[in-house]
């Protein structure tokens, strides 16, 4: 299976980092996004271990790794994550206007 994060995922990545770093502090970042990128090679092993989430964008998953969610479609071979989002953040809000393309 080949990974691939839309233009909006690798923003909301960045935005984890930069906002985890100034208010946490680098090491912390550096954890979350360690626990991300195994939730990705999980992800990439097991494409359909997220559930179904038709109700808000149909033919899309979503898996929760700690306290984020990546929202994600399968096509083939490829896994096309689309958005990761806190638990506190709304999926209908961001996930509106997103697409795996």
């Amino acid at each position: 299976m080949t990974l691939r994060l839309t233009d909006d995922a690798r923003r909301d990545l960045s935005d984890i980092r930069s906002y985890t770093r100034r208010e946490f502090g680098a090491r912390q970042a550096a954890l979350y996004m360690g626990r991300l990128g195994e939730g990705f090679k999980a992800l990439r092993r097991h494409p359909d271990i997220g559930f179904m989430i038709d109700h808000l964008k149909p033919g899309f998953r979503c898996f929760r790794v700690q306290h984020y969610a990546i929202f994600y479609a399968q096509a083939g071979e490829i896994i096309a994550v689309v958005a990761v989002l806190h638990e506190s953040q709304l999926p209908t809000r961001h996930l509106e206007q997103r697409s795996g393309d």
